[in-house]
């Protein structure tokens, strides 16, 4: 995928292709807000059905709550803007569709691929089908636009096998929010809510399992508005009342995230079989993508040891977007390019997928996935180191990335370890307000039963992908899963 500041506005991209989305039928879905909270469960309308459990209840408020006070009028109105573009200005033949909620369910990617036939897309695998899928606002509405492109058009091929030019259906991702961006840049399956098994998981049709080095969805264009809705650098943190959930994701929250994702990619990596030395060009994304979140944290502890309040203005600011837009792409390609390396799971991502929506129901992912990273670099520390004769350590040359840029004299040496590593990521998590794990929890769940949801989550995913699809953890990565659990809660 090109760097954000290659990629042009989604009016820019419909008035060069004008003549040819005339001519398709179009499936526009786009996040929009939340519904009021009602106080009381009964009336609720919850197509998926709703538990008469009385603490399923609970988290279901406590979800609607959270949903609620994620609404940005900014991003709402980035979406209303480019619908009445699309619909008004440019006259395309539009179906709608929205999404409201955190992530999509199987009901609604079903849902909305019948709309999509009914007005007139058609099915069809390996750009047999025809017909343009228009994603616009939140992470959801990008993880609903890709699930329903996968399920239709099945545009999904080995990264090996060539361009991005493929003919058939396609599909237009316009995000409108940094976890709209991550999403929309990522190959990865789309993310979607199972309301049964109470877990987050992939959607992967069999165009996923079929393509086995890596991951391309062929004929997809990511678009990029300049007046992206994006959160503050930093705001402290408050402990919510009991009726209230915690706030959105800070930019800090983003950074955290994004390098728990991209240690243990670095982990993953070091501890493949492979004997040939790391990719010149990905070790050169992933020290990169270490030094621009790890630039972000800094200006955010900066910030917070200066005031102590939000930041959502100022050099530091506008630095840290700059340092996101730029990042996130790249991170979305070592994901790819590592993946038919290790053939593992992500840990931090499997962690979520299988706690997330039981356990942390009022946690927004992003949170979540930043608050693993101390518990994280604290296992590594005690993992023995891997010495292959001649192989680089990604862990160590990340780590050296990290040192370099916050300006920590006399640790970017050949001395740098992994001790402190963990060192900074517990001080920096908290000078930049990123709550514990035991503190987002819903209740207080004990050990045992989250390591019951882990195993049941990664059986129920390897029933899902078979042997083949390289996405079940193995019997290391679990124990690593365990492990980073116990000591996350336990900070």
């Amino acid at each position: 995928m090109a760097s954000a500041t290659a990629l042009q506005p989604l009016r820019n991209y419909i008035r060069q292709n004008i003549g040819h989305l005339r001519a398709t039928p179009c499936l526009l879905i786009s996040s929009s807000p939340p519904p009021s909270i009602s106080t009381a469960i009964a009336g609720t309308k919850n197509p998926d059905g709703l538990s008469k459990d009385e603490k399923q209840q609970q988290q279901h408020k406590q979800q609607l709550k959270f949903q609620q006070q994620q609404n940005d009028p900014k991003t709402h109105a980035f979406v209303q803007r480019n619908i009445q573009s699309i619909q008004l200005e440019f006259n395309l033949r539009t179906v709608p569709c929205t999404i409201s909620s955190a992530f999509p369910t199987t009901g609604s990617v079903n849902e909305a691929v019948s709309l999509a036939k009914r007005f007139g897309l058609k099915e069809g695998q390996f750009g047999s089908g025809d017909g343009l899928i228009i994603g616009i606002g939140s992470g959801a509405a990008m993880d609903l636009a890709k699930a329903v492109a996968d399920s239709l058009f099945g545009n999904i091929s080995s990264c090996k096998d060539g361009n991005n030019q493929q003919e058939g259906g396609s599909l237009v991702l316009a995000p409108s929010t940094l976890g709209g961006f991550m999403a929309a840049s990522s190959n990865t399956p789309s993310l979607l809510l199972d309301t049964k098994e109470e877990m987050i998981l992939p959607h992967l049709t069999s165009s996923w399992t079929a393509a086995l080095d890596g991951h391309c969805r062929q004929g997809t264009v990511v678009t990029m508005d300049q007046q992206l809705s994006l959160p503050p650098l930093y705001y402290p943190l408050q402990p919510p009342k009991r009726s209230e959930s915690l706030p959105g994701p800070s930019m800090a929250h983003y950074a955290a995230a994004m390098l728990s994702i991209l240690i243990d990619v670095a982990r993953a990596l070091d501890e493949s079989n492979t004997q040939q030395p790391i990719d010149a060009v990905l070790l050169e994304d992933i020290k990169a993508v270490a030094s621009a979140s790890a630039s972000v944290l800094k200006l955010a502890a900066k910030e917070a040891n200066e005031s102590n309040s939000t930041v959502q203005e100022g050099d530091s600011y506008a630095t840290a977007q700059q340092h996101f837009l730029s990042a996130i792409p790249r991170l979305s390609a070592v994901v790819d390019q590592s993946s038919h390396l290790t053939h593992g799971s992500s840990v931090p991502q499997s962690l979520a997928n299988a706690l997330l929506p039981q356990y942390f129901p009022s946690c927004h992912l992003v949170t979540y996935l930043a608050c693993i990273l101390p518990g994280l670099c604290e296992s590594l520390a005690t993992q023995p180191a891997s010495n292959v004769e001649g192989k680089v350590s990604v862990v160590e040359e990340l780590t050296k990335s990290i040192f370099s840029c916050i300006d920590d004299g006399g640790k970017t040496d050949d001395k740098v370890q992994v001790a402190s590593l963990l060192s900074w990521a517990s001080q920096i998590t908290e000078e930049t307000a990123i709550p514990t794990m035991a503190s987002l929890a819903f209740g207080t769940p004990d050990i045992n039963t989250l390591t019951g949801s882990l195993d049941s989550y990664d059986a129920l995913v390897g029933s899902m992908t078979g042997a083949n699809a390289g996405i079940r953890a193995s019997s290391d990565d679990f124990a690593l899963m365990e492990d980073v659990l116990h000591r996350s809660l336990n900070r």
